[in-house]
């Protein structure tokens, strides 16, 4: 039986590449720097300052004397979670139901396995993200400039099932009135890091902002359970889109003897969105506001960094019109997370971390990847995240600075 490898993550990509590569360019936690993902997804106390945007601000000012110029083009990467297999359960229910309507004469046993077909996959989600991220940092004594966009794209696949499916004599009668839902986002956001650093005796302070244009772009796409597939989803019908201002803002504190701090509030602006009303089914998505707190260790030949958010990351708000009733906390996140970075030579960089939902809705995951440089002016990020065989990720990234 396939599992989320390769070729079934194929099967949420048409709803989530497509959307992140067509609209302009992320709101609470999303972030695919792949160095910080291979260190599960620390860099509120310990980002460097060119992917400083995506995780605290106030680190655009955290530079060498030798760095003038930074690229970041591009960060990409996915993450599928499919903890009750619903994608396999939902062809396999597929391949059943069609198997069911060919027999001549089906009785009720033969409509009693489509029935625990479906108790099976009812109420079962999936969720799937892919992002994408680029920055330019300027980096001077007087202001440090990072001019960052970013995009990504979550979708989530919810089973639901109608009660009158569930009776024998329903499936006899080859009246399914069950459908799969996808509650798609595209948030795009384009802005700029502004930062400052303030020498003390112990140590430096860093403190900066970030304002930024959202937009938002919700999906509501709905198809018979029986006809499980993506074919339509971005047909215009199905999508509604909005925008507005947002804002980060951090600081952050590294020790002169290794140790430092780090707080981030991002997306201070509270912000709901309302998706298209289809088949009598609405979502309602938020963007609200995550505070994150840090701390790390550094020295010549490693990093460690721990990052803990303050409060819940929320997506969907709420579903309401479905025949199941659906759990709008299940999309919610609280991630704390602990990685290391080693540096055995000064080209490359060796990565592992560890990351765990607080919220219990996704599974812990291990995490590693490698850094690689040419000559301090060519940098290639490659990570991997794991949590079982319906959870899994990867990023790369690829970077200059002159």
């Amino acid at each position: 039986m396939l599992k989320i490898a390769p070729k079934n993550i194929l099967r949420y990509l048409p709803i989530c590449i497509v959307a992140a590569f067509t609209s302009s360019a992320q709101a609470n936690s999303h972030s695919f720097d792949a160095r910080s993902h291979a260190m599960g997804g620390v860099g509120v106390s310990s980002a460097d300052f060119l992917t400083a945007p995506f995780h605290n601000p106030a680190l655009a000012a955290n530079f060498e004397d030798n760095d003038h110029v930074g690229l970041l083009i591009p960060s990409i990467g996915v993450n599928a979670n499919d903890p009750s297999d619903l994608i396999n359960n939902v062809e396999d229910f597929v391949d059943i139901y069609d198997d069911f309507k060919f027999l001549t004469d089906p009785t009720e046993a033969d409509a009693q396995v489509v029935v625990d077909q479906l108790k099976k996959i009812q109420g079962n989600y999936a969720q799937v993200q892919v992002g994408t991220q680029l920055a330019i940092a300027i980096p001077t004594n007087l202001v440090a400039v990072n001019l960052f966009a970013q995009a990504y794209a979550d979708a989530l696949v919810f089973a639901d099932i109608a009660d009158d499916d569930l009776d024998p004599s329903n499936i006899l009668n080859q009246d399914l009135n069950s459908q799969a839902l996808t509650m798609g986002v595209i948030v795009s956001e384009i802005g700029v890091s502004l930062a400052q650093s303030q020498q003390f005796e112990s140590g430096t302070f860093y403190y900066g902002v970030s304002p930024k244009y959202q937009t938002v772009n919700t999906i509501n796409y709905i198809t018979d359970i029986e006809n499980f597939e993506f074919d339509d989803w971005d047909d215009d019908r199905y999508q509604n889109d909005d925008s507005n201002f947002n804002l980060d803002v951090g600081i952050a504190f590294q020790h002169n003897d290794g140790y430092g701090f780090g707080f981030v509030g991002k997306n201070l602006i509270k912000n709901t969105y309302d998706t298209e009303i289809i088949e009598g089914v609405q979502g309602q998505y938020q963007v609200s506001p995550v505070y994150t707190v840090s701390a790390n260790y550094q020295n010549r030949y490693m990093v460690a960094a721990i990052d803990v958010q303050l409060n819940e990351s929320e997506g969907y708000s709420q579903i309401d019109g479905t025949s199941t009733l659906f759990d709008a906390n299940k999309d919610n996140q609280q991630i704390a997370a602990i990685g290391i970075e080693f540096f055995p030579h000064s080209w490359v960089k060796l990565r592992t971390g560890y990351q765990m939902d607080l919220t219990n809705n996704t599974d812990d995951s291990i995490t590693a990847g490698i850094g690689i440089s040419t000559f301090s002016l060519f940098h290639f990020d490659l990570s991997a995240s794991y949590s079982d065989e319906h959870s899994m990720g990867v990023a790369l990234q690829t970077g200059f600075t002159f």
